[in-house]
């Protein structure tokens, strides 16, 4: 398929509703950040918010404001940093890629505070279908009111990320289950995965690519995920 292609960086930030109802066939990638608001109400085409090189020619940042891929219908989103509060919040239908992941461990912290998560609280609140890829830290209360689509969350235990860890982000009362992933889990995974190293080798960060290559084979997949599920309803 034919796409339009956008590029914005080497160091950019955008807006609020920064791409917002894109659909397809636009392709969109800024190596920066975002503010509030980006690629809500997406109903197709791909967004990609990397890092960019600052002065000193080092990537940071890459992350976006509260409230991405609001109500996203379809297509394939992508944040490399972190996320304010809300994100996915009403997702119905869209693939989304969190690739901050945990840089200090947690040493025992209660986990109501969002200063340190990558992804800032409330994170698929509401969220009625769609898979969503998260490799850091969920936040608090995550997962509230989420009544469909999938999650696929990376344990870090050794930063102390851990099954009792993610436990205690999820949001009190939420309707959620942890499971172990399936064997038709894997491929799902890995194709977001793939998704997110390809928006990586397209802003030339090949060494981080490199480095998740190293731990994301098909065999260690389910060693390192768990999904998330909404509760069956009672009949």
């Amino acid at each position: 398929v034919d796409r339009l292609h956008l590029r914005f960086g080497p160091s950019s930030i955008a807006g609020n509703g920064f791409s917002a109802w894109v659909s397809e066939p636009m392709d969109i990638v800024i190596e920066g950040g975002a503010q509030d608001g980006t690629a809500k109400g997406a109903s197709g085409g791909r967004v990609a918010v990397m890092k960019g090189v600052n002065h000193e020619g080092l990537r940071i940042d890459g992350s976006v404001g509260k409230s991405f891929a609001y109500g996203a219908q379809a297509g394939t989103l992508i944040v490399q940093g972190n996320a304010d509060s809300r994100a996915c919040i009403r997702l119905s239908g869209a693939d989304v890629i969190f690739g901050g992941e945990i840089t200090t461990p947690l040493n025992g912290d209660p986990l109501t505070s969002s200063t340190t998560a990558n992804l800032k609280g409330f994170a698929c609140e509401y969220m009625t279908s769609g898979r969503v890829l998260i490799l850091g830290d969920p936040g608090p209360y995550a997962f509230s009111g989420m009544t469909g689509g999938v999650v696929y969350q990376k344990l870090t235990p050794d930063m102390g990320f851990d099954l009792a860890a993610l436990r205690r982000r999820i949001a009190l009362g939420a309707q959620v289950e942890i499971h172990p992933l399936a064997e038709a889990d894997v491929p799902q995974v890995l194709e977001l995965l793939g998704c997110y190293l390809e928006a990586l080798e397209k802003t030339y960060q090949y060494e981080t690519a490199e480095q998740i290559r190293g731990w994301s084979g098909a065999e260690e997949i389910p060693l390192r995920f768990v999904k998330v599920l909404p509760k069956p309803e009672k009949k």
